[in-house]
């Protein structure tokens, strides 16, 4: 069924639309915005009665009260160090890492900003598990300032060389006794780099190695044309194909195709199936988010001629034509060419730019030029459906699917706090760069 030219306000969810949250500003140095209000920051917490639902453990991250961190928690920083050590000794192993927050607190008091890195740290840690549940964090002090993570638990036992080679992994990467204790807030940081978090994610270098990964099947494929997007310059065909993969039931597969020239989204806009396999010259990028078994989603990218990339082209051909993309949340790396006019804007890089723009899974959709071989009705109820699937893996880590996205306000805070810019070099198919 052909739907021409709908104004689809109504619906509530789709992938195509990353309007940034009106409270969350990205900082200059030393200066943080977390996009959260005090009713946000409140308490969300799964009691004990929620363990079958998830891994609950007696220190829960999004309980914090109002201690006196230097009083009531650890008294000094070599009291907190020993306090590593006394349980790094019984809790020892390759994976195990402390992750610190005490150093968010200039006056030994809770506040909000860590509570907002509380959040970011338990949604970024499950978003790059592979565990059939979700993993809450463990604290090992009152002030809940210190946890221990055991990156088995999220079935990322390897991972712990990849994330101490992260960009400024040497100011925030230290070793207590035989203890390795990270900063927060960098860890957040790291975890969205692209660099660390596609080789995590084991993202192959084709999308159609990534589908026959998945074991994704295109007959089973639902499509919708989009005219106009948040994120990229022209319009999309947005797919979705059910994809079980162990966990939470339910599964999904959403894939865009994202145009440079104005025939070929013709083409697609007419039979969407035809430009599943592309060729270079047919300047067709893609975005992809697919379900992990937790209930939360990974993120791939791909460019021109389906290769895998870290970033998407934020240029076409020659540098002349606009692009593909843009993401407003990243003004750092101060590109003009923007989507919609939002200068400066920066670069979408897997990771942090898909982690903070879908902060409940599956956005809006504002307009749509039909949808293909299905109804909107189908297709608004598959998408309220997979955004059901995210929005309860976030109630079971404490996060409020209506609340200000988590992983955004702590790589704010993480800026604002080493005076790093992260500014973003465009880069070529694969490889990525991280500019100082």
């Amino acid at each position: 069924m052909t739907v021409n030219h709908i104004a689809w306000i109504s619906m509530l969810f789709s992938i195509s639309n990353c309007t940034p949250t009106p409270s969350v500003n990205a900082p200059q140095a030393g200066k943080f915005s977390s996009g959260y209000s005090s009713e946000d920051s409140a308490d969300k917490s799964i009691d004990g009665s929620g363990a079958s639902r998830s891994k609950k453990v007696a220190a829960d991250a999004n309980d914090a009260t109002a201690v006196d961190l230097v009083a009531g928690s650890f008294g000094s920083a070599s009291a907190l160090q020993e306090l590593i050590k006394t349980d790094a000794a019984s809790n020892s192993g390759q994976s195990v890492i402390y992750v610190t927050i005490d150093h968010l607190s200039k006056d030994g008091q809770q506040n909000e900003t860590m509570d907002v890195v509380r959040k970011g740290l338990v949604k970024v840690l499950n978003s790059v598990s592979m565990a059939p549940t979700i993993v809450n964090l463990q604290a090992i002090d009152a002030g809940k300032t210190v946890y221990r993570v055991n990156l088995a638990d999220f079935k990322q036992a390897g991972a712990l060389g990849r994330i101490k080679s992260a960009a400024y992994a040497q100011d925030n990467v230290s070793t207590v006794g035989s203890a390795t204790v990270v900063k927060g807030d960098w860890l957040v940081f790291a975890l969205s780099r692209p660099e660390v978090y596609d080789p995590m994610m084991k993202l192959p270098q084709l999308g159609k190695m990534l589908d026959a990964q998945l074991g994704v099947n295109y007959s089973n494929a639902k499509y919708l044309n989009a005219e106009h997007s948040e994120v990229v310059f022209s319009g999309r065909v947005l797919a979705r194909i059910p994809l079980e993969i162990g966990g939470k039931p339910g599964g999904y597969y959403w894939r865009t195709y994202d145009f440079v020239r104005a025939d070929v989204q013709a083409r697609a806009f007419s039979d969407p199936a035809s430009v599943r396999t592309t060729q270079i010259p047919d300047f067709v990028a893609g975005e992809f988010f697919f379900s992990l078994p937790n209930g939360l989603q990974a993120y791939y990218l791909t460019g021109f001629g389906d290769q895998h990339r870290y970033d998407v082209p934020a240029f076409g051909a020659g540098g002349i034509s606009p692009g593909v993309a843009s993401d407003s949340r990243r003004p750092q790396d101060g590109l003009t060419r923007c989507v919609g006019g939002k200068k400066p804007c920066g670069i979408v890089i897997n990771g942090e730019s898909c982690m903070t723009c879908h902060a409940s899974g599956i956005n809006s959709v504002t307009s749509a030029a039909g949808a293909n071989n299905a109804t909107v009705d189908e297709m608004t109820k598959l998408i309220g459906q997979d955004r059901a699937r995210f929005a309860s893996a976030l109630q079971e880590m404490g996060i409020d699917p209506n609340a200000a996205e988590p992983i955004y306000g702590s790589l704010n805070a993480f800026r604002a706090r080493s005076g790093v810019s992260d500014k973003r070099v465009q880069a070529s198919e694969v490889s990525g760069l991280t500019g100082k």
